[in-house]
């Protein structure tokens, strides 16, 4: 019998059959599991195009907890309503070491580590918003945007949390992170080192110990089996992450030019028989304001680097790609964090030549994008307790 538009569906449903298995499509396939897919198939290629090509999975709720899985691992009685910021919070908190925050906690304020500071910054973003925030639905959970400090403090979780569970961090290598000295370098190198990780990279350090000159480490991509060496130099400023002085004025800072000397550092690190990539941090404030060509740091990068290639055949020249970042959330302090700011400069003929054309442009989306850390959730919750999430 032929079931007209407006009667009851034979499903037993309720719905009318227009607005049921009259849409079936595909072998019987309902439409709305055909639009989930395409909606879970949209948002995979956004975060691709967002350089995030490791599977992120939303939790499952087991046994009145919540268990999660990141990389390799999987967490276990969670709570029901902490969000994905969180847990990454959580988990950057163990990766540094119950031993160092409580040394930290009992130092003065004006000798504690910038992470200590954040944290502490971020525990206090939280009280101002708890009760104010946007709720999300009929829940509890509230979102709001970050401050400057709560924004660094993400970032570095999910920097390290997405680098230690593709590979084992080197130990060297956190404890420079714990430095007060040595952070921003070991900062920026884990960043570069993270973005490579969630673009689906094997990441090998290199041996600090060598007397050699080096790059900071090799990353193999695993799609292709594309291999690029990797160096990253951060620009230091007095008064700013934890290195001592006073701290220049904007106008000081937005037009010192010191890409040079950092470029010129970075290429003699150049192994010579791979690809190689180099990424400069200006550390500069962000100036959303500013159209990207007409800012300071970006015409003077673009000089330098014209300048260093025009003299220079393909064969004589082995660097692949130069990026210069402005990933400076930390000059925001407690005001609103805005985006982060980059440009890069691919060799056209470079002497190793790249076997996948899509990676540098993954690589770039990866770094205009960075910043985002995508709230993976349960679609719905039934959450009656109040946990706050970074959200953008």
């Amino acid at each position: 019998m032929k079931i007209g538009r407006n009667e009851k569906c034979h499903c037993g449903s309720g719905k009318k059959f227009k607005k049921c298995c009259m849409n079936k499509e595909n072998n019987g396939v309902p439409i709305e599991v055909i639009k989930y897919f395409q909606r879970k198939n949209a948002e995979h290629e956004m975060l691709r195009n967002a350089g995030i090509h490791i599977p992120l999975v939303p939790p499952i709720i087991f046994n009145g907890g919540s268990i999660r899985a990141f990389g390799n691992k999987v967490y276990a009685n969670r709570p029901v309503d902490e969000t994905f910021h969180m847990f990454l919070i959580s988990l950057l908190q163990n990766e540094i070491g119950k031993d160092w925050w409580i040394i930290q906690q009992n130092l003065p304020q004006s000798a504690k580590h910038f992470i200590t500071i954040c944290f502490e910054k971020f525990q206090e973003w939280m009280q101002r918003n708890a009760n104010t925030a946007k709720r999300l639905g009929k829940t509890n959970i509230w979102v709001a945007k970050p401050d400057g400090y709560s924004k660094s403090l993400l970032l570095l979780a999910f920097d390290v949390v997405s680098l230690s569970h593709m590979q084992k961090i080197p130990d060297s290598l956190l404890n420079r992170l714990r430095s007060h000295n040595e952070y921003q370098g070991a900062r920026y190198e884990i960043a570069i080192a993270a973005i490579f990780a969630r673009l689906g990279c094997e990441i090998t350090f290199t041996d600090e110990k060598s007397s050699n000159k080096r790059c900071e480490f090799i990353a193999k991509h695993t799609a292709s089996s594309f291999t690029l060496a990797v160096e990253a130099k951060s620009r230091r400023r007095k008064g700013v992450l934890n290195e001592s002085g006073i701290q220049p004025g904007q106008e000081k800072l937005l037009n010192e030019h010191a890409t040079w000397r950092l470029f010129k550092d970075a290429l003699e690190q150049n192994p010579k028989d791979v690809p190689f990539t180099v990424f400069i941090d200006i550390n500069a404030p962000l100036t959303p304001d500013i159209p990207l060509d007409d800012k300071s740091w970006v015409k003077d990068a673009k000089e330098v680097v014209q300048n260093k290639l025009k003299d220079c055949s393909p064969s004589e020249y082995p660097l692949s790609a130069v990026f210069f970042t402005n990933f400076s959330y930390h000059y925001q302090t407690e005001k609103e964090a805005q985006e982060g700011e980059m440009m890069g400069v691919i060799v056209p003929h470079p002497k190793f030549p790249s076997p996948d054309p899509k990676f540098f442009g993954y690589l770039e989306g990866a770094l205009r994008h960075y910043g985002f850390v995508p709230p993976v959730e349960l679609e719905k919750s039934s959450s009656e307790t109040g946990i706050p999430t970074i959200y953008e």
